[in-house]
């Protein structure tokens, strides 16, 4: 009972957080309230909830798990890429001379609340004091995992990026001072440095509150340069947008799909890629390699803390995947390219 009561709690509170709706021009997916997925969507309810909770078949999660942080990333990449997963889905991407942050979060929390909600479990592979200077941040959707205002405001403060996030969000990320905020629609893209960034397509919905849903668009981001490319999935569940980005884009070089947040499939199946679901992503992307996130750091589902890096190795010698070819990173991982040229 304590897990659906804690729930109760975190939705009271959360009434109090809604944020504002996109109000631009009108757009496709967009009803005038509310955005929509490509692929059919059920938003869940109140019952869907209680019948999660009620199950109480969430696996346990360690208090803290100590790992050492890892290597230290150069100032550049100014040939090849270099990536090192943070946490969550935060990841750092280095290539063509420009540094690129995902989903930042660097907070104990995964919530509006210092006192309540999602709880770190591991410390993030970087240091936050350790980070190079940062050029660009993008922001897949507003939930709370995802979107860390905290973290936001002190790498905007710090280095002055831009930030780019989905329809409807720069508002809210303006208004708390990160001034380099600025909103993209599906297949919008804008050129940074060398690369040119494509906000694309995913499987989810957006909310910050209890009466907010679906009001911003959630997506994914394509990062295409002289050295290759980059797909970072961000939040999603399967769906057809893998194949458009892939006939659209090209096959990325890397792609950084979501591995974990995945039980019960009753609740999770429509939001969010489980092992076996990402491994059929990776090869309709037709990615060179693939690496999982979103795995291991904030207890989110009813799985294990490791459940997803065993169950995408399970997923992988499966479809008969080479080894390496998909890989869970571990805050702290780096994979460096073998044409990388850092400084």
């Amino acid at each position: 009972m304590r897990p659906l009561l804690a729930a109760f709690a975190a939705l009271a509170l959360a009434a109090c957080f809604n944020a504002p709706r996109y109000d631009g021009p009108p757009v496709a997916g967009f009803d005038g309230k509310r955005f929509s997925n490509l692929a059919p969507y059920r938003q869940k309810d109140l019952a869907d909830l209680i019948e999660w909770k009620l199950e109480c078949g969430a696996a346990p999660w360690p208090d803290f798990v100590e790992r050492a942080e890892g290597p230290r990333p150069p100032a550049r990449v100014r040939r090849g890429i270099r990536i090192q997963m943070v946490n969550h889905a935060t990841v750092l991407i280095q290539m063509d001379g420009l540094n690129i942050l995902s989903d930042p979060i660097w907070s104990e929390r995964a919530s509006p609340f210092s006192f309540v909600g999602p709880a770190r479990h591991k410390a993030p592979g970087i240091a936050i004091e350790h980070l190079p200077h940062i050029d660009l941040i993008v922001v897949s959707h507003n939930h709370y995992d995802h979107m860390d205002v905290p973290t936001l405001r002190l790498v905007s403060e710090r280095d002055a990026p831009v930030v780019f996030a989905g329809l409807g969000n720069a508002k809210l990320l303006r208004d708390e001072g990160i001034s380099g905020a600025r909103d993209l629609g599906w297949w919008d893209w804008a050129r940074v440095g060398e690369i040119d960034v494509w906000f694309t397509p995913a499987q989810h919905w957006s909310a910050r509150g209890a009466s907010d849903a679906m009001g911003t668009l959630w997506g994914s981001f394509y990062f295409k340069g002289v050295s290759g490319s980059v797909y970072f999935a961000g939040d999603t569940a399967a769906g057809p947008h893998f194949k458009m980005i892939r006939d659209h884009l090209g096959p990325p070089t890397i792609a950084l799909l979501p591995i974990g947040a995945y039980e019960p499939r009753h609740f999770m199946a429509q939001q969010h890629l489980n092992p076996p679901d990402a491994v059929r992503a990776h090869l309709t992307l037709g990615s060179t390699q693939s690496f999982g996130i979103h795995w291991g750091t904030f207890s989110l589902t009813d799985e294990g803390m490791n459940a997803p890096k065993m169950d995408l190795m399970m997923a992988g010698t499966f479809a008969g995947l080479h080894r390496g070819a998909f890989v869970a990173l571990e805050n702290g991982d780096a994979y460096i390219s073998r044409d990388a040229a850092t400084e």
